[in-house]
């Protein structure tokens, strides 16, 4: 049986934050009269709990803390994938889709599953350069290309002709490949191929499978060629990275505005996306949130 395509548009995206080591870190990490934590998820502005609460620097920041969970979990209003992170400049969200393509004895297709996303063109979230392009299967590769253009983003080859050829832990392109994406990525749509249907290996690999996910949270094991269980498994254990940033401006036109984001004893960063936007950060010898009033404090 055919699924249809999975179409992630960051317009609609939970999230479900946790600070990392390298975090905002202070004791005010929210505006005055807004809450600080949803469930036991810390949220720190410019991000902000509440829709349209002015808790946060502004609408795609901000959190709806659902409490239709125990604990209650955070979303990100205007996005769909659970946040388990978020640092200075990163967020990592729970996987919501990975690509496959099964295959019976014969070579006929019994199931397919290709995945399209998409993040808002003015969003400030842009899939990071810390995710790699994975493929898992025997007869497999798969291409990530530009949803608009078709122009290609990074393609992945994985082969092998028998289970002893799989090593654990190795991903370089028997049974498991992997391989870069650029920064400043906004978009994309995965599609699988087979070079033989499977018909060679439909023994112990039925499915090809490939995903985005986080450097190094993957590790492959022999037995996922051949796991029915390895979609569910995938999702809950591989996030995927976003860069965010405020706004599109660099920070000499930021600094121009009365909407500039960075206070007292901070210093602002350009991306390095190539989107635009610009990041706060405490000056030297300075801790503190550097978006909160009134700012970094020594």
């Amino acid at each position: 049986m055919q699924q249809k395509a999975c179409i992630l548009l960051i317009l609609w995206l939970p999230f479900s934050f946790s600070i990392s080591k390298q975090t905002i870190n202070n004791s005010t990490i929210a505006l005055p009269g807004c809450p600080t934590k949803c469930g036991n998820v810390s949220v720190p502005y410019p991000f902000g709990i509440g829709l349209d609460a002015g808790c946060s620097i502004g609408p795609w920041y901000d959190i709806n803390c659902s409490k239709s969970f125990n604990p209650p979990k955070p979303f990100l209003s205007r996005t769909n994938g659970e946040i388990i992170d978020i640092s200075e400049t990163k967020i990592r969200v729970k996987s919501n889709g990975i690509a496959y393509r099964c295959y019976n004895q014969t070579g006929g297709i019994t199931r397919k599953f290709p995945t399209l996303y998409g993040i808002d063109e003015t969003s400030p979230f842009s899939f990071s350069n810390e995710n790699k392009f994975i493929v898992v299967g025997c007869d497999d590769v798969s291409f990530m290309t530009k949803v608009a253009t078709g122009n290609l983003i990074s393609s992945c080859a994985a082969i092998c002709s028998q289970s002893s050829d799989l090593s654990d832990g190795s991903c370089s392109g028997i049974g498991c490949c992997q391989n870069s994406i650029p920064k400043g990525v906004k978009n994309y749509i995965t599609s699988l191929r087979s070079y033989g249907n499977h018909t060679n290996v439909s023994s112990f690999n039925r499915c090809g499978y490939s995903f985005l996910g986080e450097q190094g949270r993957y590790r492959f094991h022999p037995s996922d060629v051949s796991d029915s269980n390895f979609e569910h498994r995938f999702v809950e254990t591989v996030p995927m990275v976003f860069d965010w940033v405020i706004g599109n401006q660099t920070c000499a036109e930021a600094q121009k505005s009365s909407l500039f984001a960075c206070q007292e004893n901070s210093i602002c960063v350009d991306s390095d996306t190539g989107l635009g936007g610009y990041h706060c950060n405490c000056s030297k010898g300075y801790k503190g949130n550097p978006y909160l009033r009134p700012g970094c404090q020594g």
